[in-house]
């Protein structure tokens, strides 16, 4: 086995930090080959705690490396360490950047990637949003970057793969184990559209809440461009804008009602300077310097028919005052309440308008 994979494989295992680990045995200028000859003098010596030192060595006796490595190649599961041709250069040199992921699906993939993140809890806005957002990135024929859970991650990724677009989901646990419950489907469609999972975990690893926020620092590294469309101001969305932030990511935040705990921090961002995504297709315009017209088209609106007098008029007034209940828009298009629910049915079937609440309807962003 190649000396960098073995050693790297028994620091993930291990229970400490890899970055940390790597950069005080790093301090001591020895091949990697060196950590596994040298052993528990060596491993202390460097910082390694007494329950890291025994646990490596554990390992190393029950040759774990070696039967970990064989248990990925028969899961489909690639693992790629900092030192190889695969590595995504976007991770190199990032500080606390994982010195060894595993990849389950296509790798590496091509293209502008763009990570779309935001609180679990999300409306029903938020959640059309994402999806808009991850299915024009697709059409833009670039890749989203999510981290698989539900809420905005899901629609994002959703949104990305109906377009027949590559996304990948950054997780918090071995790429093996699917979380959250009811996602199978959805890592399957990730993995055979084209795209990946990806994590810094063994196999077999189990999600916890620490760590979420440290696979966060990976979503942001990957990504080129950050969208952040619903997030309170104690988030993992808003984690992962502060680590893009610092790492010279562009940083795009989707506006929210100011009323709303949800969107506090997505508007926070704004009003520290986060671009304003304020349409869809400007955005993919300005990050991707493609324009929507011009890309691969599976749309259902395409051979809708044309809309009536009534239905621009209600679509008109979505656009321009947002959410609104059928009597709003009765009142404000000056028609019947059946004639409203009668353009809504249209409107709706030709993916246009939304439900965004009880009673309330609202114009697909773009």
């Amino acid at each position: 086995m190649n000396p960098l994979l073995r050693t790297l494989l028994l620091i993930a295992a291990s229970g400490g930090y890899p970055p940390r680990i790597w950069s005080l045995f790093e301090r001591e200028g020895l091949p990697p080959e060196a950590f596994v000859q040298k052993g528990p003098d060596l491993w202390k010596r460097i910082g390694c705690t007494e329950q890291v030192a025994e646990t490596m060595e554990r390992l190393l006796g029950n040759h774990w490396p070696e039967r970990e490595a064989e248990r990925a190649e028969k899961k489909g599961v690639r693992l790629v360490t900092f030192n190889d041709t695969d590595y995504p250069r976007s991770l190199t040199g990032v500080p606390g950047a994982p010195l060894l992921l595993f990849v389950r699906g296509k790798w590496p993939l091509s293209g502008i990637a763009a990570a779309v993140v935001g609180t679990r809890k999300c409306s029903s806005y938020g959640f059309r949003t994402a999806t808009e957002i991850g299915k024009a990135v697709g059409d833009a024929e670039g890749i989203v970057v999510s981290g698989g859970a539900i809420g905005i991650d899901r629609a994002a990724h959703e949104g990305c793969l109906s377009s027949g677009g590559n996304t990948i989901a950054v997780l918090g646990n071995g790429v093996d184990i699917t979380y959250p419950g009811g996602h199978e489907r959805l890592f399957e469609r990730i993995v055979s559209g084209g795209g990946a999972l990806v994590s810094e975990y063994p196999l077999g690893t189990p999600p916890r809440p620490w760590r979420f926020p440290e696979r966060n620092r990976i979503i942001a590294a990957l990504a080129e461009k950050l969208v952040v469309v619903e997030a309170p101001i104690k988030s993992g969305a808003m984690v992962t804008a502060r680590l893009a932030l610092e790492i010279g990511r562009e940083v795009w935040a989707v506006p929210g009602r100011i009323s709303e705990e949800n969107c506090s921090g997505s508007n926070r961002l704004l009003y520290d300077g986060a671009l304003a995504l304020v349409s869809v297709s400007d955005f993919v315009s300005l990050a991707f310097g493609r324009q929507l017209g011009l890309f691969r088209q599976n749309d259902s609106r395409e051979s809708v028919p044309a809309l009536t007098e009534k239905e621009q008029r209600i679509l008109a007034v979505l656009k321009k005052s947002g959410e609104r209940t059928v009597d709003n828009l009765a009142v404000e298009g000056t028609m019947s309440p059946a004639d409203v629910f009668s353009c809504l049915a249209t409107l709706a079937a030709a993916g246009r308008v939304f439900p965004s609440g009880p009673g309330r309807w609202s114009a697909v962003p773009g």
